[in-house]
């Protein structure tokens, strides 16, 4: 069977369009391989993201849905996961809340998932389930739990734990390893991405929020002479890999034209061929080392990725260029249209370095 016509082939073939930075081209392969696999449902999973990520929206949708009546519990669960970041991208918060909720369908831990609750002085763990930037961006939503008095333990990557344990903006009872989390006999915990929608199931509080999430290291306007720069997203993650990320000389053109007395950093840590290409050193793999590199930057130039949500986080100026269509949190919520964009230093631009304009 040649390869073209072979579904397994097509299926394979469209995951690495991903990774090449061409969801047209995925899609395509994907609708292949399920006309030969069509009991394959899990392929649906991967069409309707190829199909999300060039903003067909509403056919993304039934691909979710329909692969939720899979008998597999894995596609169920990424499907119901998609299905929710789709509503909330809709502004549908209640139904999207609703699915992402479903993404652990299964699991023991849901047993003594802390639902509102009195604690009654029990500490809380709250454990990061997504990527790095998320962590950063909704560590927020820790402090209304200690501002009214709760214990909160809070579970990250072990390479973040020194930066949650040192400069955060506020106290936290204990930063852990999630990887050391008892999800059986733990005691109450709940992921991160299911208290937001327990405290703040609008996102208004959050993307109002306005203080500092960091203790940023000081530094006055002399000093600051760097423009730090951040052009790829986590390369680990094949399927959103290239969709995040542009080109560092995009980056650098956006330097030239903004501050162009200003001489631009590195604020990644792989990309070996581009930093050889432009002689740009390199960060250090330390999450506390790059906040201190930020605090020498007027401003910040940043994809989507866990960079921005830090120098954001920090109060640098921070230029945010988007994917699109953009992840759901940068879209306007029905609630409040022109709510502030959860930083107030931060400035979304469009993938050809416009300014978007507020809603």
């Amino acid at each position: 069977m040649p390869r073209a016509a072979d579904p397994v082939a097509c299926n394979s073939d469209g995951l690495e369009c991903f990774a090449a930075g061409d969801p047209a081209a995925a899609e395509a392969l994907l609708r292949q391989a399920f006309q030969g696999l069509s009991h394959e449902k899990g392929i649906l999973v991967n069409l309707g993201l190829a199909l999300m990520q060039q903003g067909k929206v509403d056919q993304a949708e039934r691909c979710y849905r329909l692969a939720l009546s899979s008998h597999e519990l894995r596609v169920r669960r990424s499907a119901a996961k998609n299905l929710g970041f789709l509503l909330l991208w809709r502004g549908d918060h209640q139904q999207g809340w609703h699915w992402h909720g479903r993404r652990f369908e299964g699991e023991p831990f849901q047993a003594s998932e802390w639902r509102g609750d009195p604690l009654n002085g029990q500490p809380l763990t709250v454990w990061n389930d997504v990527g790095m930037g998320d962590a950063f961006q909704f560590v927020r939503y820790t402090l209304p739990l200690l501002q009214r008095g709760e214990k909160v333990r809070f579970a990250v990557a072990a390479s973040q734990i020194a930066l949650f344990r040192d400069h955060l903006a506020w106290e936290i009872t204990e930063v852990v390893d999630r990887q050391s989390v008892d999800h059986l006999h733990g005691g109450p915990q709940i992921p991160l991405m299911s208290l937001i929608p327990l405290l703040d199931a609008t996102t208004l509080w959050g993307r109002r929020f306005s203080g500092p999430t960091w203790h940023s290291p000081q530094s006055n306007a002399a000093n600051q002479q760097h423009v730090g720069l951040c052009w790829a997203s986590n390369p680990q993650d094949r399927t959103m890999h290239a969709y995040k990320s542009c080109a560092p000389e995009q980056l650098l053109e956006l330097q030239q034209r903004r501050l162009p007395s200003c001489t631009p950093i590195s604020l990644q840590t792989d990309e070996a061929e581009a930093h050889q290409r432009l002689k740009l050193q390199p960060a250090r793999p330390d999450w506390s080392d790059t906040l201190k590199r930020m605090a020498h930057c007027r401003g910040v130039f940043s994809v989507d990725t866990a960079v921005a949500h830090l120098a954001a986080g920090s109060g640098r100026p921070t230029t945010m260029i988007l994917s699109d269509p953009p992840d759901w949190r940068w879209r306007p919520v029905p609630e409040d249209p022109k709510a502030p964009p959860w930083y107030p230093s931060l400035e979304l631009a469009s993938p050809g370095l416009k300014p978007v304009a507020p809603p």
